[in-house]
Order: structure tokens, then C-alpha cells, then sequence
């Protein structure tokens, strides 16, 4: 299963990752038997640990600001604008509320 966009770091990432975890789908992941002689070991990642490895290696190279996002927000202010409908604000409330009740 592939999740576009899933930042592992952040809050969503490692609830799917508990998830992931409980349901049983790390059985992708293979480790084959080491040697006595320490050839070298091998690992199979499936395709969400590639996932993973992937946009965590996009998401290294980001910038930590959003500078273009803050200076569209400081205008918004500045104009006296919303920045969010009413609606906006109770969906956002209502998906925090539902992820942290999963997450306990």
C-alpha cells in the first residue's frame, strides 16, 4: 500500500506505521540467514519500506521554512482576509480529533 505524500516523521506517518505494525503486513520484509563466516547479510525491503526510504530522502532535502507559504499567509492577515472557512476549521478539528483517538 502506498500513501503519496505520507511524511514518516510526522504524526500521520507514524500512526500508519502502528497500524502497519499490528496488522501484520511487516511480513514483507525478509532477512535471510547470516553465515558463520560473515558473508555479507541482504535485505529485501518490500515497497512501502522503499516508499518510505524514497520521500524521506525528498523530504531531507526541503527547506524547513516555507518562506513563499509565510509570506502568502502574512498578506492574508495584512488584508484582513480569513484564513480558513468555518467549515475548514471544524474538519481540521474533527481529522486531529479522530487521528489522536487512534493513536491512543
Amino acid at each position: 500500500m502506498t500513501i503519496p505524500g505520507l511524511d514518516p516523521s510526522g504524526e500521520l506517518g507514524r500512526l500508519f506505521f502502528q497500524i502497519q505494525s499490528k496488522s501484520g503486513h511487516d511480513k514483507d520484509v525478509r532477512h535471510p540467514p547470516t553465515t558463520s563466516r560473515g558473508a555479507t547479510d541482504a535485505v529485501d525491503l518490500s515497497g512501502l519500506a522503499q516508499d518510505i526510504r524514497i520521500y524521506s530522502s525528498r523530504a531531507a532535502q526541503l527547506p524547513d521554512l516555507r518562506t513563499d507559504r509565510i509570506q502568502q499567509i502574512q498578506q492574508t492577515l495584512a488584508q484582513g482576509s480569513e484564513l480558513a472557512t468555518p467549515e475548514q476549521l471544524a474538519d481540521a478539528i474533527a481529522r486531529e480529533t479522530i487521528l489522536n483517538d487512534l493513536g491512543s
